[in-house]
């Protein structure tokens, strides 16, 4: 079976102008959708009931931390994490972990960086004059 070839599918540059054209319609399209969503009384009732939902959470929590049980359970883990630390392995295996996520924190910094830097306009280019500087 043979795929039926159509206009203009013969170049590459028009693929390409054709792919980045849909891309960019794409992403119209959506920004659209979004954009009605958000104005939407139905979005606007999910935030209510989101709202309202973690506020509930919120005070479920407040009262399971206010427990007994949760301050017995807590002061135990403290002790264990306590005596944990006296083992030279353990403050060992801490410490690698503690640099290691130093170095992912490191790394994904500099990847935003250089996302952000990519996307900034091009320095080449002038700044518009300023009117108000006096002139000598």
């Amino acid at each position: 079976m043979t795929i039926p070839e159509t206009e203009g599918t013969t170049s590459a540059p028009h693929e390409e102008k054709s792919l980045t054209h849909e891309l960019r319609t794409l992403g119209t399209q959506i920004e659209a959708v979004v954009r009605a969503f958000l104005a939407s009384d139905k979005a606007h009732q999910m935030q209510q009931e989101l709202q309202s939902g973690v506020n509930e959470l919120v005070t479920r929590l407040q009262d399971v931390a206010k427990s007994e049980q949760v301050s017995e359970v807590s002061e135990k883990g403290k002790q264990i994490v306590e005596k944990a630390f006296e083992n030279p392995k353990v403050v060992q295996a801490h410490s690698q972990v503690v640099s290691g996520l130093s170095s992912l924190n490191e790394e994904l910094r500099k990847l935003a960086e250089s996302f952000a830097e990519s996307t900034k306009p091009s320095e080449t280019t002038p700044p518009p004059a300023d009117d108000t500087t006096p002139k000598a």
